[in-house]
């Protein structure tokens, strides 16, 4: 079947939100062994580039990931039967790759890896691929907004009870060095985050990411994605979903980056640092898992109304690359991270502005739509998707 260049361009904006919510961990690596933030932000720019990614890009960025990765998997299976293959045993072997790679990815690269997570869940949705879409939306609604309202109510238990009490947040400064170490020191510290992150990504942003490949899977029967671009789904009616989505999603996750950072522009330690306010940390956290899914379905009304749009074409054409070779790049922003901030390369961890680490995050992006849309020119698809299709279809051959 024919790509849509614009859910390219949309995989390789939801890329820049992956970008920018990553990046944290290997700046701050800290935040990979205990899951609390020990950084302040000492001057007004650095807080507003954490407070803008609170409210605009954390709990965000991986939903929308999410609903394209669903939404793809749709789309081979409607391709491996047209082709008359076998859709289950073909699914099965890119799993496999997928969780291969993701294993590997954790460990040796960043330890907050999704891809086993998708491999893991992607056999689930394999089962459920029959359902039909309305069932699907109903359970992925439940997962979605099931789990962030058993945080609130979690949350909310634990501070009005007697003694509540942060876990240690552990000593920031140990991990950064261990982080930043030599290569024994740096793989021990992989380890060591690998085995506590791990569960919690199956467990935490599992539920989530399923209840969005549930989404996906509804779009891509019904295909809603392709009714809407040929806009025979009325703008006003997407708008009508759009607005009160952001609405909501932006108040929610302002409130979280105010938890969490304090107002826009200040530089009061109360709200900069967990280990001074873990109460805020825990509500600001809270409040970003309930904010993130009804705000990016907001963003995905909002991306898919510009960029089919011809005044956007431009734009559109130029970010699709980026989005083609998504898995590729999605690897490939951990490597240059990982030899920007580890033991591997530079080991800047801790050492750069918040600011700073902003810079860096629009400059790889930038540089990974120009290198894609290079690479895309002469060849058909990135390295790693040209590696997993191998594998997916028995072969070496790209046709």
């Amino acid at each position: 079947m024919r790509r849509l260049c614009e859910v390219d361009a949309l995989r390789a904006l939801a890329l820049l939100g992956i970008l920018a919510a990553n990046v944290w961990y290997f700046a701050e690596p800290e935040f990979l062994e205990h899951g609390w933030r020990s950084a302040s932000r000492d001057t007004p720019a650095d807080q507003l580039v954490s407070f803008a990614t609170t409210l605009l890009i954390e709990g965000k960025a991986y939903v929308v990931f999410s609903f394209l990765f669903g939404l793809s998997f749709v789309w081979q299976w409607t391709s491996a039967q047209r082709a008359g293959a076998g859709e289950v045993a073909r699914s099965l072997r890119r799993f496999a790759a997928l969780a291969v790679l993701g294993v590997l990815h954790g460990v040796f690269l960043f330890s907050g890896d999704i891809l086993l997570a998708y491999a893991i869940l992607g056999c689930l949705l394999l089962a459920l691929r029959r359902v039909q879409p309305r069932w699907a939306v109903l359970f992925g609604v439940v997962l979605l907004a099931g789990l962030p309202l058993l945080l609130l109510v979690d949350t909310y238990l634990a501070l009005s009870g007697n003694g509540f009490s942060a876990a240690a947040a552990g000593d920031p400064e140990a991990a950064r060095a261990a982080y930043a170490g030599g290569l024994p020191s740096y793989l021990d510290f992989q380890l060591e985050a690998y085995a506590w992150v791990l569960p919690n990504v199956l467990l935490g942003q599992g539920p989530m990411a399923f209840g969005a490949f549930l989404i996906g899977l509804a779009v891509g029967r019904t295909q809603l994605i392709e009714r809407t671009l040929r806009r025979e789904v009325p703008t006003a009616r997407l708008t009508l979903w759009m607005v009160p989505a952001l609405m909501l999603g932006l108040m929610i996750s302002w409130a979280a980056a105010q938890m969490l950072w304090g107002p826009p522009g200040s530089t009061e330690p109360a709200g900069a640092s967990s280990a001074q306010d873990p109460a805020g940390e825990l509500v600001g956290q809270t409040l970003i898992f309930l904010a993130g899914p009804v705000q990016a379905f907001g963003y995905v009304i909002a991306a898919l109304l510009i960029l089919r749009s011809e005044f956007f074409r431009m734009l559109t054409d130029w970010l699709a690359p980026a989005g083609q070779m998504s898995l590729s790049n999605y690897l490939g922003q951990s490597l240059v991270l990982a030899l920007i901030f580890s033991g591997l390369g530079l080991g800047l961890a801790g050492q750069l502005s918040a600011a700073a680490v902003g810079g860096v995050v629009v400059t790889l992006w930038l540089t990974q739509l120009v290198l894609s849309g290079l690479w895309m020119k002469h060849l058909r698809r990135g390295p790693m998707e040209g590696l997993v299709r191998a594998v997916t279809y028995g072969s070496s051959r790209q046709g």
